[in-house]
């Protein structure tokens, strides 16, 4: 695992760069000392400094085992979560941001047998209607509408 964590470290630093730099050409739509650049440089951020501690943890010899591998029923799995995702970037510019957010986090849900459909219900129209508002209010940035919310 030693070379695979280091394979990783260096891709994650890279795509951490990568998204500082590209989070810093969203346009400014606010008089706000904060833009939409906020939130990705600080993921962009955090990512950088954990890919560094997986490296600095490979090099020091203290990467974990490998202990199992995938088989057929979790590659399908994946590639199952895969088509959700694909769908749920098609279906935000036509629900809207809200709405396509929910029946992203319900199916997600439903992958992976999260008990109870009222939770699930619950849980994911929650999140989708509370991460809107947070964009929506308080850090302006403008999300896709579309039929609905």
């Amino acid at each position: 695992m030693k070379r695979a964590d280091i394979g990783i470290g260096i891709a994650l630093i890279l795509l951490s760069v990568w998204t500082f730099w590209y989070s810093g050409r969203y346009q400014q739509l606010t008089v706000h000392v904060y833009g939409p650049e906020l939130f990705p440089r600080i993921l962009a951020s955090a990512m950088f400094v954990l890919a560094v501690g997986l490296i600095v943890n490979a090099c020091l010899g203290k990467s974990l085992k490998q202990t199992g591998s995938i088989d057929g029923r979790g590659l399908l799995r994946v590639a199952v979560a895969i088509a959700i995702c694909i769908g749920y970037l098609f279906l935000i510019h036509v629900l809207g941001f809200a709405s396509s957010t929910f029946l992203f986090l319900f199916a997600m849900m439903a992958l992976v047998r999260q008990q109870g459909i009222w939770l699930r219900v619950f849980a994911a129209a929650t999140t989708a209607l509370l991460v809107w508002a947070i964009f929506r209010y308080l850090l302006i940035i403008p999300l896709p509408e579309g039929l609905l919310l």
